[in-house]
């Protein structure tokens, strides 16, 4: 027995609606398989574990997290002193990559919270160091010590007078090497890592 033309139509109509249906539940499901997947991905937040090493970390703070929603934690170092500021106590500290401005640019902040307290956490720009010279004229100077491997001058704060020195290797740890490196020359005032303001 062959179907008439409305029949036809509705079968055909029954048939769409079922497959649109079962494509849209497959879809889905490979979606939250996905983000699942990516939750636990060394970095992401809900890990607790670094994209480095594969380090456990602390729970993000809540002020870390509204600075800094979408980001992947790099490096983790627990109960350490500030980097920033030495004198206020002991710190917890995470190096996390963000966007910038531009989707492109790749960000690396430090942030870092005291151990005594949790209401706010401080952040700074965790690849460039700041350079007070004794003398300008030490510039070259500098430049022909460093190491390309490690280091590189990207510029220079009109407004302070500092150099502005990129660093490949920025985790806590390593960051306070590079100080302790650069404050160790005769013609480095001092370093510090310049402050950095969320957007949001």
């Amino acid at each position: 027995m062959s179907l008439g033309k409305k029949e036809r139509r509705f079968t055909i109509a029954i048939g769409l609606i079922i497959g649109v249906t079962a494509s849209s539940m497959l879809v889905k499901h490979a979606l939250e398989v996905k983000d699942e997947q990516a939750a636990q991905k060394p970095g992401n937040y809900n890990s607790q574990r670094t994209a480095v090493g594969n380090i456990p970390f602390q729970a993000l703070p809540t002020p870390v997290i509204l600075a800094i929603p979408n980001g992947v934690v790099i490096h983790y170092e627990e109960n350490r002193t500030s980097l920033a500021e030495p004198e206020a106590g002991r710190v917890n500290s995470w190096v996390i990559e963000t966007t910038g401005s531009f989707r492109s640019e790749r960000l690396f902040i430090l942030a870092e919270q005291s151990v005594s307290s949790v209401l706010q956490a401080r952040f700074y720009r965790s690849a460039e160091i700041y350079l007070k010279l004794t003398d300008e004229n030490t510039a070259h100077v500098l430049e022909e010590i460093l190491d390309e491997e490690l280091f590189r001058i990207i510029g220079k704060n009109n407004s302070t007078g500092e150099l502005i020195v990129q660093t490949k290797k920025f985790s806590p740890t390593d960051l306070e090497n590079a100080m302790n490196f650069f404050t160790s020359m005769k013609f480095v005032k001092h370093a510090r890592l310049s402050p950095w303001v969320s957007s949001r």
